[in-house]
């Protein structure tokens, strides 16, 4: 898969690169220990040269993926009508996210 998504990259086949994106499992990926290494790897660079901001930031875009991915993906809008509990389990847990980058960017 990710020799694959390499290949329509460097292709520049975006549409291809989309296909494979919308195939993959997010939380089967943020739980591979490489993709965890990585992470770690970079979020103990970004501290040491940008501080506790840029780690947050950098932290955030997972944080929403999960999140996403437990409550809305896959949805249409009528079910997402008649399951307004994950839709307000979204929009409180993108709320939270969101209050923690504001606090961290402009309040401290």
């Amino acid at each position: 898969m990710w020799s694959d998504l390499f290949l329509a990259l460097k292709a520049m086949d975006f549409e291809q690169a989309n296909k494979i994106l919308s195939g993959m499992d997010a939380l089967a990926t943020l739980m591979n220990p490489w993709v965890i290494a990585v992470i770690v790897i970079i979020s103990i660079v970004l501290l040491m040269r940008y501080g506790d901001r840029a780690v947050i930031t950098f932290l955030s875009f997972p944080a929403f993926m999960v999140l996403f991915q437990k409550t809305v993906q896959g949805m249409d809008v009528m079910q997402l009508e008649h399951s307004s509990q994950n839709l307000l389990i979204f929009i409180g847990g993108f709320l939270v996210i969101a209050g923690v980058n504001v606090y961290f960017h402009f309040v401290r």
